[in-house]
């Protein structure tokens, strides 16, 4: 092995480990959101992110069941953010910051070691980053729903939990057949 594959290789379990790390600060955080405002901003960050990665997926993606995943993705969080755009243009979410138009950093990381990931890695570096994105927005939705303090978000991240499950379950599944 060179030492510029060994270099890649190290770089790769580092963006892992980064990504990981990752996670967990957004599952805590998606566990304590209940304020509209941070409702927003995590739902629109993590449908940018699921679009941005999907479209890499479908670039780089190796295999047929990964790109076809990426595709779903991609529509689904795309009528998820008109969704939310919707539920923000009623009375009851007035004052409420509208979502931002950019990734925060931990996402643009994950967008990164995505790109930076070798063709032989790419399909479950995606996979263990859709895991991880989808245990987070599982976990939003259903806290969110629960316990937020706007009645017209909290019905838009009830009505999101089935989808956002299925996806997780599907992601799982992906990966534990590559």
């Amino acid at each position: 092995m060179s030492s510029e594959q060994e270099a890649g290789g190290f770089k790769q379990v580092v963006n892992k480990v980064g990504d990981a790390l990752g996670g967990i600060v957004g599952q805590a955080s998606a566990a304590t959101t209940s304020s509209a405002a941070g409702f927003v901003e995590s739902t629109a960050v993590g449908d940018l992110y699921e679009i941005r990665s999907g479209t890499i997926a479908l670039q780089r993606g190796q295999s047929e069941a990964v790109r076809l995943a990426a595709r779903q993705m991609i529509n689904d969080h795309m009528t998820s953010t008109h969704q939310l755009q919707a539920a923000l243009e009623m009375n009851e979410t007035k004052g409420v910051p509208a979502p931002p138009a950019a990734l925060d950093s931990r996402r643009e990381g994950m967008i990164r070691h995505l790109m930076e990931a070798s063709d032989d890695s790419f399909d479950r570096v995606y996979l263990d980053q859709q895991v991880m994105a989808h245990e987070e927005t599982v976990t939003l939705m259903q806290g969110y729903g629960s316990g937020g303090d706007n009645s017209q978000l909290r019905s838009f991240a009830l009505s999101s939990v089935p989808v956002v499950a299925r996806h997780l379950d599907h992601m799982k599944d992906l990966r534990a057949s590559i």
